[in-house]
Order: structure tokens, then C-alpha cells, then sequence
């Protein structure tokens, strides 16, 4: 039996939606089509690297494709034999390290020449452009010009001071010196714009008041730029971080990995960085390899998780109490004769 419904109900419900399709009508229509590409070419690829990385998972025999449950964690955690295991570490280590080098270069030294730029010396505008630049180049080209600059036989760098330094074969130190200089060459443009438009916003009062109390150059940059600036430089940080320990371009143009170092009789690629281990293991001759490489993705986003939660519980706002208004307050309903 249909139920009926009063003109008032009928109203009432039509303005209703009238009412929602006018407020949220404009956002639907310009945030759906992010929506839809970010659950297709985000949250789906994520869901199922999960369920890849709980499996035993071959692209060429989906036959063979059998449920493991967590035994690829377990074996990439706690099996010291398994050559999954022994990889995966040291691509992890070499991550780690690099990353520990560079992320603090690449956000001092964009902070320093923002701030340079920023008292707008004479022919500043020129400065900034040539230090944006480099990060408009894809790392295939930076790395062609970076192997032209270091190459033993026809590098620009061994034959302006006649040496015949094998820069990327030969010594890992040394491969790891060309692969950070291409890292900062490229990368420093980024965080100097960040930075840069985050200085223009420094309110000048603040500057003043500060020259006022006698703060020198070097202590208004201490504790009046610095703090204005803040979250600017988590921002920095944070999408440094990410993004050095998804390196691969930079790897895989200079050194292809190499150069090879025996470690207790096991040959490594000394360049090896996790993600370039990934993709030597999905680009490879093995098709079952899919579930762990998965379980490493995972792994690796959780580690990269943890970090930047710590970063952020480090760097979050904190209040300041109401210890001393209380004291104050305090003091001055005593003054007072006990009223305020």
C-alpha cells in the first residue's frame, strides 16, 4: 500500500534538497572529478597492494596465486636468510642514510638563499630564477648533464683539472657524491620557492619592533623570521622527507645502482635505494614476486608514516598554560584588597 504524503511534506523535502544541491551543488561539481581519479588511481591501487602483499601473488600464472596471510611481513622481518630479507634492509639502510644527509641540506640551504633573496639585493630577481631553474628539468636530463659533467672519458670535471676520477663506477662514496649534488642541483628550487613566499608573508611590524628592542639582523631572523615562517618549513620538511625516500630517477640514471661491493661474501649494488630494489623486482624475470614486493610498499609507508607522525608531535603548536595569568591574577586581587 503506497503511503501518501501531505503537500506540506512534499514541500518541505524539495526545499530541502533544493536547499543541499544549492549549498553543495558548486563543490560536487568541481570536487567529483578529483574524487573519482583519486579512489581509482589512489585508494584502489592501495586496497589492493594489501591484499597483494597477504598473498603469494604471480602476474604471468594467476593459478599459483595463493594466500599467505602475514608470512611475507614475517619474512621480511625476522628471516635473516631469506634474500628478501638481507635486500630489503640494506635498500632500507641506504635510504635511511642518504636521507639523513640530505633532507637537512636541502631545507638549510634554500632557507639561507631565501632569506638572501628576500632583502632583495640588487639583480635579485635574475638570482631567483637561476636557482628555480634546475627544478623545471626532468631527472632524465639533469642526469644527462650530470654524467657529462662526471664521466671518466669525456667528463667536463676530470678535464678541467686533469684527473681521471671514475666517478660512478668505481667508488661508492664517490657515486653517492655526484647522486647528491644531482639531488641538490634539482631539488633546491622547490623549497626556496616555499620558503621564499612564506618570508614575503613575515608581517614588518614585527621586524620593526624587534630592531626597536635592539635585535640585530641575526636575532630577528632567530626569533621573529623563523617562527613566522614555521609551518612553511614543515611543509619543506615533510614533502623532503617523502620524497627522498622514494628516490629512484636520480639512481637509476647515474649509477643504474652499481657500483657492486662485496659484503660477507655477498654482492650488493652500493647505490641500491628501496624504491630502485622495487623496481628491479617488478621489472625482473620473476612473476611471483608481486606479494612481496607489496609487503615492502607497505612496510616502507608505514616506516615513512611513523617518521613524519614523530615530525609532527615535534613540531605541533603546544599552549603555553595559564600558569603565569594565574599568578598574575593572583597578584593583583591581593593588590586590590582581595577583589578584582
Amino acid at each position: 500500500m503506497k503511503r501518501l504524503v501531505t503537500v506540506e511534506e512534499y514541500a518541505y523535502s524539495r526545499s530541502k534538497r533544493k536547499s543541499f544541491l544549492g549549498r553543495y551543488g558548486l563543490v560536487l561539481l568541481f570536487l567529483g572529478p578529483y574524487l573519482f581519479f583519486f579512489l581509482l588511481f589512489t585508494v584502489y591501487p592501495l586496497i589492493y597492494g594489501i591484499v597483494m602483499s597477504l598473498m603469494k601473488y604471480s602476474i604471468s600464472d594467476p593459478t599459483q596465486n595463493a594466500w599467505r596471510g602475514f608470512q611475507n611481513y614475517i619474512t621480511l622481518l625476522t628471516n635473516g636468510n631469506s634474500i628478501y630479507n638481507i635486500n630489503f634492509w640494506y635498500s632500507m639502510k641506504n635510504t635511511a642514510l642518504f636521507a639523513i644527509i640530505i633532507v637537512p641540506v636541502s631545507i638549510i640551504l634554500p632557507l639561507v638563499t631565501a632569506i638572501m633573496v628576500n632583502f632583495q639585493p640588487k639583480g635579485y630577481k635574475v638570482f631567483r630564477a637561476i636557482i628555480y631553474l634546475p627544478s623545471i628539468l626532468p631527472v632524465s636530463s639533469s642526469g644527462v648533464i650530470f654524467i657529462a659533467l662526471f664521466s671518466t672519458s669525456f667528463g667536463y670535471i676530470n678535464q678541467w683539472f686533469g684527473t681521471s676520477i671514475n666517478w660512478l663506477n668505481s667508488e661508492p662514496i664517490l657515486a653517492w657524491i655526484v647522486i647528491f649534488l644531482l639531488c641538490i642541483w634539482g631539488g633546491w628550487g622547490g623549497n626556496f620557492v616555499i620558503l621564499s613566499a612564506g618570508l614575503k608573508n613575515v608581517d614588518k611590524s614585527l621586524l620593526e619592533a624587534a630592531s626597536v628592542d635592539g635585535c640585530n639582523s641575526w636575532g630577528k631572523i632567530l626569533h621573529v623570521t623563523l617562527p613566522c615562517i614555521k609551518q612553511q618549513l614543515i611543509l619543506c620538511i615533510f614533502t623532503t622527507i617523502i620524497g627522498y625516500f622514494s628516490l629512484y630517477g636520480q639512481v637509476y640514471v647515474l649509477t643504474s645502482g652499481g657500483p657492486n661491493v662485496n659484503i660477507d661474501g655477498t654482492n650488493y649494488w652500493s647505490t641500491q635505494t628501496i624504491m630502485f630494489y622495487l623496481q628491479t623486482l617488478i621489472t625482473g624475470t620473476q612473476f611471483d614476486v608481486y606479494g612481496m614486493v607489496s609487503s615492502m610498499g607497505i612496510l616502507m609507508g608505514i616506516f615513512v608514516g611513523c617518521i613524519t607522525g614523530i615530525q609532527l608531535l615535534v613540531t605541533r603548536e603546544r599552549k603555553s598554560g595559564h600558569k603565569r595569568s594565574d599568578e598574575f591574577a593572583a597578584y593583583v586581587k591581593a593588590q586590590k584588597g582581595g577583589t578584582l
